[in-house]
């Protein structure tokens, strides 16, 4: 074993050098975890399996830009992340694949966000644990590569909440300004990222208004500037809340559904029981936290206590207003505010010994590995969609229709077959030429009736079982005799 060099210059040399090679190992497990990630969402990125959500969300980018804002004015969301889609659509072409890197960049980028905006500002430690914790978080993975607004809305919160903080300790016009930015991208992208983002804001004044009131007139300015964005869509946020009111397809909220939201964020099923382990981590960051503020009242402690009421709040914000008036939260819209969670873990556990940090991140790896297993069946293995992919590109050919007979899921079948060759069974011509009919037949849904078979001498045969989405069918191939 080698000696400490002999020497006050001989010590110092040494810490300088022992400080180096722990950044650079620092460097090489931030930047590890930021790449082998964003490698793994995009190894889920090629599968075909979308749900209902999904479908819609492909179904408005089949619109222009007005057909866009339109279709999200008559739907329960702003509409950002679809324009973003959409342009993601006309550079690269229309196909799954490219709508889930649309997908996974943001999450990537947010990722990036950890290894060097939450690195800079508080250390290798709490960047680490922030990165991992998030990375490896039951519900997150599955959202970087879902066709949704999720995690561009994460990106945005968590851009918002770090500016936030930037702008309370230096004053500057330039941190107040992407603040402010990323506040009005995150309320044009999902609702609940907007209620994040007010609680932000809201922290940011009761933080100046105590500690900087010079800083007072730039929040004003910021918050005044982010209205004044938000303006051209404030009709339609109203039309949307006062529809919202008539009535909507989320779960009255009670007890169980209050755990369910726990369940959702925490818990893997090939791990029953992780949320308690996840509760209890928080429980125990979120108590050295307030054990690190008494003792030093360190502004980065305080900071990290309000991250960590940032989704707290958000949440509770929707249980109250679903409670009292007509149910608007579930489960997947506190995914937004994750990012300030992440970081409240990270910072409050940034000065933890080695003893306890250690374990820590070995847990987090092995919850992250068995999540990845969860997402790869899930996007490849859980219904019948690459089956059904083989069998139409086997099978199908020119002159030949897809008829369906579940008339509700027609807009997912549209993700998968061209328009005008796919038809719901009660409105396709069977006296029209055509080489074969390939049935979609969804059990207890309408049938061909017998008459028709007989009046176009047609028959029919079963082709096997298959499936799209999570709704499984029967193949059948209709021609004429």
């Amino acid at each position: 074993m080698g000696r400490k060099p002999a020497g006050r210059r001989g010590r110092v040399r040494y810490m300088e050098e022992k400080e180096l090679s722990c950044k650079k190992g620092y460097t090489i497990l931030i930047w590890g975890i930021t790449a082998v990630f964003t490698g793994l969402y995009l190894s889920l990125a090629f599968s075909h399996n979308v749900w209902t959500d999904e479908a819609f969300s492909l179904q408005l980018l089949r619109g222009n830009v007005r057909d866009i804002i339109i279709g999200t004015a008559n739907d329960v969301h702003p509409p950002f992340y679809y324009l973003y889609a959409k342009l993601f659509k006309v550079i690269f072409g229309d196909s799954f694949l490219v709508q889930k890197i649309a997908v996974v960049i943001p999450m990537a980028a947010t990722l990036i966000v950890g290894a060097t905006l939450v690195r800079r500002d508080f250390g290798d430690r709490a960047s680490l644990l922030s990165l991992l914790f998030l990375t490896c978080m039951p519900c997150t993975m599955q959202f970087s590569v879902e066709l949704r607004m999720y995690s561009l809305a994460l990106l945005f919160v968590t851009l918002c909440g770090l500016f936030a903080f930037r702008a309370f300790r230096s004053g500057k016009k330039r941190d107040f300004l992407i603040f402010g930015l990323n506040g009005v991208l995150a309320a044009y992208t999902h609702y609940f990222a907007f209620v994040s983002v007010i609680i932000i804001a809201g922290f940011l004044f009761l933080a100046i208004l105590i500690w900087k009131r010079e800083r007072a007139a730039a929040w004003v300015v910021s918050i005044v500037c982010m209205i004044i964005g938000y303006l051209p869509w404030l009709p339609y946020f109203i039309k949307q809340v006062a529809s919202v009111e008539q009535g909507f397809w989320i779960p009255e909220i009670t007890a169980q559904t209050v755990w369910e939201y726990f369940l959702w964020t925490f818990e893997l099923e090939l791990i029953p029981g992780l949320v308690f382990v996840f509760l209890i981590l928080l429980k125990g960051a979120s108590l050295y936290n307030i054990i690190t503020i008494a003792m030093h009242k360190g502004e980065q402690e305080i900071y990290a206590l309000l991250c960590m009421l940032v989704p707290a709040l958000t949440t509770i914000g929707g249980v109250v207003i679903s409670a009292l008036k007509t149910p608007v939260y579930a489960d997947r819209y506190i995914v937004p505010a994750l990012g300030m969670l992440a970081l409240f873990f990270g910072i409050s556990m940034r000065r933890a010994k080695k003893i306890i940090v250690v374990p820590i991140c070995i847990f987090l790896l092995l919850t992250g590995a068995v999540q990845y297993k969860e997402c790869f069946w899930q996007e490849y293995q859980s219904s019948y969609v690459p089956q059904t992919e083989a069998f139409f590109e086997e099978n199908l050919e020119e002159g030949d229709y897809v008829i369906y007979n579940w008339e509700a899921f027609g807009f997912i079948y549209e993700c998968y077959f061209e328009e005008e060759k796919l038809s719901f069974v009660g409105e396709f011509d069977f006296s029209q030429d055509f080489g074969n009919v390939w049935f979609l037949h969804t059990p207890w849904e309408p049938e061909i009736s017998p008459e028709v078979m007989e009046a176009n001498g047609l028959a029919i045969d079963n082709m096997g079982h298959y499936g799209i989405e999570h709704n499984e069918f029967d193949i059948y191939r209709v021609y004429r005799k």
